[in-house]
């Protein structure tokens, strides 16, 4: 927490965009930040606020009016994020922050929204050549990714309150010990034993990329050859066995099929630009 000195220092304007970077950065009310994470809120809701100062007092802003509809829709959710009405509040009297202030300084950040979302507007396209040069210059970065039909088995932990041997461990042992001797299929271990909701079709999982299954089972998977049966793996929702039954390696994406998340990148991008443009005019103009 931050000394009451430096607290009374912020402006309603600033102390607005102070509760808004604590909680946007840190999940944090402004009074829970450490002493480096003030100061990196401090000087981040410091910059904000002069940018909107600038825009505020541009020409596109003079005629923007936020429905009141909005800004209580607005002021909903963000009390949401402080788990209620009286974490709110009792934020706002941390910040030495009125209602009625918060509301206006809210009211404000919402006419700067709308200000810059009508400048990127202007930009309502990309053209076939962009997208083009687009792809050659990025193409690693369009591909299908590596898939993997799986099937699970799973059995939960059941440690004996006795003797504190782990009867779910014991369990999946056997199974996997009857799988690696080919005593059994798989798929029939699945449907007698397993304790997933995949057990009636045999564990199936379907196809997998990487990052799909937490880490412990992803790694164990993505190192498997196909048809190959994985050791027995523990997570925090118990014992696993896992199967590969099929590898279909990554592919580059044809340039149809990236375009469209081209498309979107791109507009992204030069509307971005837009706005980065327009804000060094009127900056530009401002101090002449």
């Amino acid at each position: 927490m931050q000394s009451d000195d430096r607290q009374r220092q912020t402006d309603s304007t600033l102390s607005f965009h102070l509760m808004k970077f604590a909680v946007q950065d840190f999940q944090k009310n402004t009074c829970q930040l450490t002493t480096e994470e003030y100061d990196q809120a401090w000087h981040l809701a410091n910059e904000e606020m002069l940018l909107h100062q600038v825009i505020l007092n541009s020409e596109e802003a003079c005629c923007v009016v936020i429905p009141e509809q909005n800004i209580r829709q607005t002021l909903r959710k963000l009390i949401t994020e402080y788990q209620g009405k009286e974490n709110f509040h009792a934020s706002l009297q941390e910040n030495n922050l009125q209602f009625t202030q918060y509301v206006e300084a809210l009211r404000n950040d919402l006419r700067v929204e709308t200000v810059l979302a009508k400048i990127a507007a202007t930009i309502q396209s990309v053209t076939p050549q962009e997208m083009r040069h687009y792809y050659k210059k990025n193409k690693a970065d369009f591909t299908h990714p590596e898939q993997r039909s799986t099937a699970h088995i799973q059995i939960f932990s059941n440690p004996s309150p006795s003797s504190g041997i782990d009867r779910g461990l014991q369990k999946i042992t056997e199974i996997h010990h009857r799988l690696c001797q080919a005593h059994s299929t798989f798929r029939k271990e699945a449907q007698l034993h397993s304790e997933c909701n995949t057990k009636k079709d045999g564990g199936k999982l379907g196809m997998l990329v990487a990052g799909d299954l937490c880490h412990e089972l992803d790694r164990a998977l993505f190192s498997l050859k196909t048809g190959g049966i994985s050791p027995v793996i523990e997570s925090a929702n118990g014992y696993h066995i896992l199967q590969c039954r099929k590898i279909i390696p990554g592919k580059q994406m044809s340039f149809a099929e990236a375009a469209p998340a081209i498309s979107s990148t791109l507009l992204k991008k030069k509307q971005l630009q837009a706005c980065r443009t327009w804000l060094e005019r009127i900056m530009l103009a401002g101090s002449e």
